[in-house]
């Protein structure tokens, strides 16, 4: 007699861990089971027990903020403190990705640092909350939920701080896109500018944030591609030290 397999209840066990997307390992070489990896714009642990190999499909489990979990995919020589936001620096051909404690044009946004083993400089483990779906400061699951209105990225520049160079860093969801860009100035600052970057791009031509209280919107776009949020970090970048005031940037 033969029998019909029905596969009602296929990869239970992987489902009861979380929800999982498929993603395509571009990696250079296979991603280990239980490998912290940010792949296809997703954010999440390899759950295919013989990892996926390099070019091939397979399931992550997708972080949210149910998950808190412990892991050595850290540089060491970086300073972990519990509270402050962690961020992955994805992997490549010769190794995995690893969590750092600053953010870098590079770099996603992970969730929240609760715990650190080692010391300083030679940490060996660091635990995380992960940042909950629809959070700015989340990059992971990128699906018709950003899509239900416009949201705000508040970003505060402080007259004490110089952010010409490095600019300062935006938490905004991968898949989302810039819409507008305005700003308030909250001091006296001659040539005072904001100017939003996405990685090494500017996503507009710089605003005047030069006169107290005044406000200036984008007028103009500079890069048409790089509204898209991808991996790059957004950042805000001023003129000079002394640049003052709150920039908004609406994204979708």
């Amino acid at each position: 007699m033969a029998f019909t397999e029905y596969k009602y209840n296929y990869n239970l066990a992987f489902r009861e861990i979380g929800e999982q997307v498929v993603v395509t390992n571009n990696l250079g070489r296979t991603a280990l089971y239980g490998e912290l990896v940010f792949l296809g714009g997703y954010l999440g642990f390899v759950m295919e027990f013989a990892g996926i190999a390099n070019g091939s499909a397979g399931r992550i489990t997708i972080l949210d903020e149910n998950i808190e979990f412990t892991t050595s995919q850290v540089e060491a020589t970086d300073t972990f403190t519990v509270g402050n936001t962690a961020y992955f620096e994805g992997g490549g051909s010769s190794a995995a990705g690893k969590i750092v404690d600053a953010a870098t044009a590079t770099t996603v946004p992970l969730g929240t640092i609760r715990g650190e083993q080692g010391t300083g400089g030679a940490q060996t483990h660091v635990t995380v909350r992960a940042f909950p779906p629809n959070n700015p400061g989340l990059v992971a699951k990128v699906d018709a939920n950003y899509a239900a209105g416009v949201k705000v990225a508040k970003v505060v520049i402080d007259a004490a701080t110089d952010y010409s160079t490095t600019g300062k860093a935006v938490s905004i969801p991968v898949g989302a896109t810039i819409i507008d860009v305005w700003a308030i100035s909250t001091a006296l600052s001659s040539s005072g500018t904001a100017q939003v970057f996405n990685g090494s791009s500017a996503v507009h031509t710089a605003i005047a944030m030069a006169v107290d209280q005044a406000v200036a919107r984008m007028a103009a776009g500079v890069d048409d591609t790089k509204l898209l949020v991808g991996a790059d970090a957004i950042t805000v970048k001023t003129h000079a030290l002394g640049d003052a005031g709150i920039v908004f940037i609406e994204y979708i």
